[in-house]
Formats: C-alpha cells, sequence, structure tokens
C-alpha cells in the first residue's frame, strides 16, 4: 500500500466464537505498533454451541459496535474489515466500497473445503481421497465465496481419531498463529498470493440437513461418518439398516453379534 506509513489504517471487524475474540484482543494490544485504529465491530446474534463473548470485548475495549456491515461502512469508513467467523454472505457492493477489501479466515487449506461445514466434509473425504489434511485459510473476499486471493495458507493433518470438534479446534488454533505472523503483510498489502487447491468442494448450509448413510458402507466410511459430525451437543446422523434409519449405538450392538 503506497505511503503507508504515513497514515493511520482504520481497521473494523464482523466475526463471532472465541477465534474472533482472540483476535481482536490480539490486534488492540498492538494497534500503536502497527499505526491502526479500530473503528468498529459487527457481531451478529445467533444461538449455537458457544456463548458469544464479541460484543463483550467489543464493549471492553471501547470499539463502536454496529448493527451491519453496511452501517459500519458508512460511519467507520474502514480502510480493512476482518471476516472471522463471520456466517452471513457479504454483497459484492459493501465489498467494493473498502478501500483495501475485505479479509477472510476461513477453515481449509488453500480453499479446497469452500461453505460450510468444511470440517467436516474435510474428515469426510480424508480416506476417499487419501487426503489426510485440512488447516486454515486467509484470504480475500470477492463476489463468489471463499474465492478471493489467498493470503496464507497453513495446514495439519486429520488423525483417524479425529472428529470434527477435535479437528475445529486443531485449525483455530492453525489461524491465531497464520494471522499474528502474516499480519505485517496484510497490512502493508500483500506482495504475492498462493494459489488454490485446484480440486475443490462446495457445500451449502443445507448440506448436513436430515444426515444418515447407508449401513452398506464399509465399517470405516461409517466411522468416518460419525466422527466427521461429532461435535458438542449436535445429534450424530442415522444409519440406513433394512429398511429402517437407526441410531449410531443400535449399529454398533449389531456390529457385535
Amino acid at each position: 500500500m503506497v505511503g503507508r506509513k504515513n497514515f493511520v489504517m482504520k481497521i473494523a471487524f464482523a466475526g463471532s466464537r472465541d477465534l474472533a475474540v482472540k483476535i481482536i484482543n490480539w490486534i488492540s494490544k498492538n494497534k500503536n505498533k502497527y499505526n491502526i485504529e479500530i473503528v468498529g465491530g459487527v457481531a451478529p446474534e445467533f444461538k449455537g454451541w458457544w456463548d458469544d463473548q464479541v460484543k463483550k470485548e467489543y464493549k471492553k475495549l471501547n470499539i463502536p459496535i454496529y448493527s451491519n456491515i453496511g452501517e459500519m461502512i458508512a460511519d467507520g469508513k474502514p480502510d480493512i474489515i476482518f471476516s472471522l467467523n463471520y456466517w452471513k454472505i457479504i454483497p459484492a457492493e459493501q465489498i467494493e466500497k473498502v478501500k483495501y477489501g475485505i479479509i477472510n479466515i476461513h477453515h481449509s487449506y488453500k480453499l479446497r473445503f469452500r461453505g460450510r461445514f468444511s470440517t467436516s466434509w474435510a474428515i469426510i473425504h480424508a480416506r476417499n481421497d487419501d487426503n489426510w489434511v485440512h488447516g486454515t485459510t486467509i484470504h480475500y473476499i470477492d463476489k463468489e465465496l471463499d474465492n478471493g486471493k489467498i493470503i496464507a495458507s497453513e495446514k495439519c493433518k486429520i488423525e483417524e481419531n479425529d472428529t470434527a470438534e477435535s479437528l475445529f479446534v486443531k485449525v483455530e488454533e492453525l489461524a491465531i498463529n497464520i494471522f499474528k505472523t502474516s499480519f505485517h503483510k496484510i497490512i502493508d498489502g500483500p506482495k504475492s498470493f498462493i494459489e488454490p487447491d485446484p480440486t475443490f468442494f462446495y457445500y451449502d448450509r443445507n448440506s448436513k440437513k436430515d444426515l444418515e448413510i447407508d449401513s452398506l458402507k464399509s465399517n470405516h466410511q461409517v466411522e468416518d461418518y460419525m466422527r466427521a459430525w461429532t461435535f458438542k451437543d449436535r445429534p450424530l446422523p442415522l444409519i440406513k439398516f433394512d429398511g429402517k434409519k437407526i441410531s449410531y449405538d443400535e449399529y454398533k450392538k449389531m456390529q457385535k453379534k
């Protein structure tokens, strides 16, 4: 960014969950070092498995809170917005109004899995594709979902016993580390970008609707599918067996007979 040292970079956030809290806190502590000003934050209301603390963090740090991104752009005029576990689609006309772009963290190595539930689908694909790698990516947001230029991406191994929850914890930590090490490059303007995975998959919000698997699949496939959706208090998929739908516990009892 030409003349970066000669002006204060205005930064804003749209985020949820612990990842957003930790990154917002880290940036706030380092804002003088990087010559930045935090001009606002958005934290969408959502009832999920986590106790969202983002709004509390905004209040603690005296960051102006906005009800939506459009309002924040118009009032705060941020140079960069960081999307941190923000799950709403941002319209193209809003993206274009942010001088140096909106930057997103998406949990998938080189954007191999795009859209929703990427950690679950990474586990499901691991054995079938012989690709035992997941990760996280920092990229620009453009008009296509999870498709913008990649600034940085890191990977971790998918273990045989990983569940969606354990793998999610891994990539959350990975994301925090990669964000901190890449931050100077982000605000100074990336000079080069990483190529995305040429083979990618897209899953929308309905991709986990009515989850079930046929018992005729191999034991490995059934186990992988169950691990892929094991997360907090979410119900496990059902298993189609002899014209009926049974629970995973019932299936395991049958396997022992």
